[in-house]
């Protein structure tokens, strides 16, 4: 299964007013990323196909699980609704394909009286255009015909096959979270589980596959100042250490907050691309987290390769300007076809956050940019050199 888009109002800081003047819209490309300023909303956005998933695959009465894959989406229905609104109706459109065929859903929630994860929002409205066409509206105050479906899907067994697509594809999903585990001075030699939202089972991993670990100690080395990345193993243990020489090396443990907190990162895109596998929709969270900048374009071209030598997707969410030039340098330079690419700002308002679209042209141009989105730079050159000017004139004036 694979995930085309997301269209979606009314859903945590999104909100279009009583109007339900529009939807916000998420195409899902190879390589989707999403930028812009601190809680605008970016997150929410990265994190709804999960949610979204969990009620394609949802077997029960729940209608939309708050619980997915080990991410909470809040305490109650009203957590997923803008400002708590007990009257809110979140909608959703979902577009999917499968082997099985194509999958067009738009349905909106009624969460008033969903008051826990127990107590299941109703179905205030349902259209389903494909694979066949089925409209509900249900506005009832209380639940409304719960028994007529099993998560986000009619309850009809006809529809069985796509909760399973939507299963098995949360089942092959990774999100990496915006915080990281921090590294062990030494591990025990245990079985690789699956990579979870802290990437603490990445060390275990590296162990036993030596050609991973090939590739991230070389990443380490090219991009991280000289320091290779290795295993120092014993019968019963291992240790993840860092070295530029014989008299320059360290447990990974005891290096910076940034050489530990990339390694998940590093791991799971060579992971993937090693694996070359077919559907998958994986999620990471602030990939440069506590890198230098010089650091942060060389993660940029990671996930290039995974967009380009693998079928499945991933979500990014970034605050690095680095990462994005990236991106727009690999395009100019024919290394990143725009076309496996999308790219939006996620803008705050004055009382909800807008999702836009931003379009890199094949010559790396940008179609727009917002205003004021990474000018910090120029602002605190701009601050110097008046400050420099103001120095040089008061004394001249002594």
């Amino acid at each position: 299964m694979k995930i085309v888009s997301i269209e979606f109002d009314k859903y945590k800081v999104f909100d279009s007013g009583p109007s339900d003047s529009g939807l916000q819209r998420l195409d899902i490309a190879p390589l989707t990323v999403l930028f812009g300023k601190n809680n605008s909303g970016k997150s929410a956005v990265a994190r709804l196909p999960l949610l979204l998933l969990g009620g394609l695959a949802c077997d029960d009465g729940r209608i939309l699980p708050m619980e997915v894959s080990g991410q909470s989406f809040g305490a109650n229905f009203l957590d997923i609704a803008p400002g708590g609104d007990f009257f809110g109706k979140p909608r959703f459109k979902i577009h999917a394909t499968s082997v099985i065929g194509e999958l067009k859903v738009d349905v909106s929630l009624y969460i008033a009286g969903a008051f826990s994860v127990e107590d299941p929002p109703g179905i205030w409205s349902y259209s389903m255009l494909s694979p066949v066409r089925l409209d509900i509206a249900v506005p009832r105050v209380r639940h409304g015909p719960v028994e007529e479906f099993r998560g986000l899907l009619p309850s009809n067994p006809a529809f069985d096959s796509w909760r399973a697509e939507a299963k098995s594809l949360i089942d092959s999903m990774v999100h990496i979270g915006p915080l990281r585990s921090p590294i062990a001075s030494a591990y025990s030699n245990e079985l690789f589980g699956d990579f979870d939202s802290r990437g603490e089972a990445a060390p275990q991993l590296l162990r036993t596959d030596n050609s991973l670990a090939e590739l991230v100690g070389a990443w380490y080395q090219e991009n991280l100042d000289g320091w290779r990345l290795s295993l120092q193993r014993d019968s019963a243990s291992f240790a993840l250490r860092i070295s530029r020489s014989a008299r320059h090396s360290a447990n990974l443990s005891l290096s910076g907050e940034g050489l530990q907190q990339v390694l998940p990162v590093v791991t799971h895109q060579y992971w993937r691309q090693l694996r070359g596998e077919g559907d998958f929709l994986d999620i990471v969270e602030q990939p440069e987290l506590h890198l230098h900048p010089a650091a942060q374009a060389p993660l940029a071209d990671l996930f290039i390769d995974t967009a380009t030598k693998t079928e499945g997707c991933t979500i990014v969410e970034t605050n690095s300007e680095g990462f994005l030039l990236r991106l727009q340098r690999r395009v100019a330079e024919g290394v990143m076809d725009p076309d496996r690419l999308r790219l939006y700002f996620v803008k705050p308002m004055e009382d909800h956050s807008e999702l836009s679209g931003v379009k890199i042209e094949a010559n790396g141009d940008l179609d727009w940019w917002p205003e004021g989105v990474f000018e910090e730079d120029f602002r605190e050159v701009a601050a110097i050199r008046r400050a420099q000017r103001a120095a040089l004139i008061e004394g001249r004036s002594k």
